[in-house]
């Protein structure tokens, strides 16, 4: 058996775990179940959010080790759990690679949610925690309008920005010139509470929360490092806003 691709897709697997959001404990978990099921002797895996190094022995006593660069973050856990099953069906069948690879493809091409839900479901949060934050009807709807161009914006973005500091700068300050023009045109009255339902779609809750999961569960150095990019992300939000107030300050 070519142990050098088998490790490789092995990692694959992993890769999208980390990426779908999943835990980093669980991850070296799986890597390390995976491999061992291969007859891999003393499997070493340490996983953060951005790297992956993993060195293992094979039956022959070859040692191999390699290294993956994990850019992408995108949390999704259906995937996920997908992707879980099919690291328990690797660990308990031990199928050839080719077959890995196939069954891996099948989870990555495994139907999206709709666009249309998922903005939906934006003006839902939007309008929501605007109205709960004290606003108006007017301002419900207002945050709802402003929904819209945030996840349109940051779609149109994304495609051209890979550094989410910028990104999220951009769409937060477009989201926050957006509140108090529709403020202006009187579609709502409160542009700081409009301006509350759109930080909520885009303030990093799921990364703060796995940063304190990893904690907690002793990965320190991944949960640190998910907690100061989630933080970042946080100023980034503020200064867009704050940005947008400062150029637009008539409103307020």
């Amino acid at each position: 058996m070519d142990y050098d691709l088998l490790l490789q897709t092995i990692l694959d697997i992993g890769e999208e775990m980390v990426v779908a959001g999943a835990e980093v404990n669980r991850v070296e978990d799986s890597i390390e179940r995976m491999c061992m099921a291969y007859g891999c002797d003393r499997v070493n895996a340490f996983i953060i959010v951005s790297n992956m190094q993993v060195t293992v022995q094979t039956p022959e006593g070859k040692i191999i080790t390699q290294i993956r660069y994990v850019i992408r973050h995108d949390v999704n856990f259906d995937r996920l759990d997908y992707l879980n099953d099919l690291s328990r069906y690797v660990t308990g069948n031990t199928p050839d690679v080719e077959e890995m690879k196939r069954k891996l493809e099948e989870v990555m091409n495994r139907p999206k949610q709709s666009p249309l839900l998922g903005m939906f479901g934006a003006i839902c949060a939007a309008s929501g925690f605007t109205v709960f934050f004290g606003g108006t009807v007017l301002d419900a709807v207002a945050a709802g309008i402003m929904a819209v161009l945030i996840v349109l914006s940051r779609d149109a973005i994304a495609t051209q920005e890979r550094n989410q500091l910028v990104l999220h700068f951009i769409v937060s300050l477009i989201a926050g010139i957006v509140a108090i023009i529709l403020v202006r045109m009187e579609i709502g009255t409160h542009p700081e509470l409009i301006m509350m339902g759109g930080i909520m779609l885009l303030i990093p809750g799921i990364a703060m929360t796995n940063a304190v999961r990893d904690m907690l569960t002793g990965d320190t150095a991944s949960g640190l490092l998910r907690l100061a990019n989630a933080l970042l992300a946080a100023a980034a939000i503020a200064c867009g806003f704050a940005l947008s107030i400062v150029v637009l300050g008539g409103a307020l």
